[in-house]
Parts: structure tokens; sequence; C-alpha cells
């Protein structure tokens, strides 16, 4: 049997708040490291030149991590000072979480941080990394050790030739090689006034022509043709199956204006 040790630890930040006169010299910042598709908390200790923890109790301090490239802010967390349940004061240590989703849109790549503090005329003042005046610390963004959060994928566009209803979609890529026989796939189908049908279709074909597309039965729908009525919102189905392609088609009951406005899938 394999044993693996796993560490259940924050990234650690000591932020100094004073002047420097010389003594207990911090010679290195360590650099932190966040992981996207998860959450990552970091702790800050905010210390003098002496080290000594300071007492921060009614302060509010701000993390920003900014894009080294464009020199813009990418996150910014206003910090929770923590208690350390002395019975005097809180002494030195605040924390925030950098979240799953603040780093969705942010590419892996290295980034700087920062933190200020928050003055009560709303003016910011400089904390330092270390004891040599910068203000600046590194952070390494990974990705790779987690798996990530795919956007899915939206349909817009509906022709009038080639399927089984009046209006039908490209063909969509299934991804048959990440599924297996009970994958589940979900779409979303965003209506407007919209009174009619709708089908959706698979093919194992790498190459499909119209007539290699036969009906999916959605689950829990008693057939391949789900109705609609008059309906202005969103209405979610599930599927399930291995496909190299599906589309969706869809078609209004005479007399009827309204239209699927698009239909979001995952796989």
């Amino acid at each position: 049997m394999q044993t693996v040790q796993r560490y259940l630890i924050n990234n650690l930040v000591i932020a100094y708040i004073s002047g420097y006169h010389g003594r207990n010299s911090k010679v290195y910042d360590r650099r932190l490291t966040l992981h996207r598709g998860v959450s990552n908390p970091i702790s800050f200790t905010f210390k003098n030149e002496d080290q000594k923890a300071q007492d921060i109790t009614a302060k509010t301090y701000e993390l920003n991590v900014i894009d080294t490239e464009s020199k813009k802010a990418v996150i910014t967390k206003t910090l929770t000072i923590l208690d350390d349940g002395s019975t005097v004061s809180t002494k030195g240590d605040a924390s925030t979480t950098i979240t799953e989703g603040d780093l969705l849109s942010l590419e892996a790549k290295f980034y700087n941080f920062a933190v200020r503090e928050v003055k009560s005329d709303g003016s910011r003042e400089v904390t330092y990394a270390d004891t040599g005046y910068a203000a600046a610390g590194s952070i390494e963004l990974l990705d790779g050790a987690y798996p990530e959060f795919t956007a899915s994928t939206s349909i817009t566009s509906f022709t009038a030739s080639g399927g089984p209803l009046a209006n039908t979609s490209s063909n969509i890529d299934g991804r048959p090689g990440i599924n297996n026989n009970k994958a589940l796939h979900t779409i979303a189908v965003y209506t407007k006034n919209f009174s009619g049908t709708l089908r959706v279709q698979g093919t194992m074909e790498s190459t499909p022509g119209s007539s290699d597309f036969f009906d999916i039965t959605m689950d829990g729908e008693a057939s391949t043709t789900n109705t609609f009525s008059s309906s202005t919102g969103v209405t979610n189905f599930n599927f399930f199956g291995v496909y190299h392609s599906v589309r969706f088609s869809w078609d209004n009951d005479p007399s009827n204006t309204g239209l699927v406005d698009k239909i979001l899938f995952r796989q």
C-alpha cells in the first residue's frame, strides 16, 4: 500500500508596518503559490522591525493581486482580522481566501501582490513585504493539479436546412473520448415566448450527414420530442450516452413567433 502525506497549511505572509532600523533583517520573501481549481487560504502576520506582532484590531487591510504585464489589479480582497484568543487585543493576524472563482479568468503565470492599510479617510498606506522596504511580493498561479471549470458550449445560431425541424444547429462535439457509457449531458434551453417542439439528436459518425443523426430521449421525458407552450425563461434537460456529435433542432407551432434564443450544452 502506498502512503501519501498531505499538508493542511495556509500560505503565510509577514508584512511590516513600522520603520526599519537594521535589526532582525529578513533575508528573503517567500513566493506564494496558488492553485487553480480550488480555494487558496492565505494568512498574514503584521510585525514591526523587531519581529513583534502588532495590534491591528481596529485596522483595515486590502490585498491586491497585480498582473505584471498590464499593471492592473486582477484580484482585490479585504482581509479578515483574526482573534488570537488573548484577553487584551488581537495581535497581528489576518487572513483571506482566493477562491476558485477568483482564478477562473487568470492565466497560469507570475503575479505581484501587495497589502496596504485602508485609512478612515479612504487613503491607503503602505505595508512592506520585507525589512528592505519592498512593497510587492510574488505569486505563482499554477494549474494542472486539480480539475478546472470548463465553460458550457453556447449555441446561438440555428439554420433552416439539414435537420428534422425548421431550425437546426451545427454539429457540436460530443467529446466521446472523455465520456463513458453512462455519460451525462446537460442542456439549458433559453426561450422567448416560444410554443413549439425541440429535439436533440446524436451520431457516432466522425463526418456525419443529416441522415446519420438519431433522436435522443431526454431524462424523464416520455418521447424524443420536447414540447413548449408560451415559454419564456430557461428549461433544463439531461440526457445520457456517448456521441461523436450532437445537434439541436426546434420548430414553432402554427402562428407562434417565439424562438429558442440559445442553448448551453455541458458534457
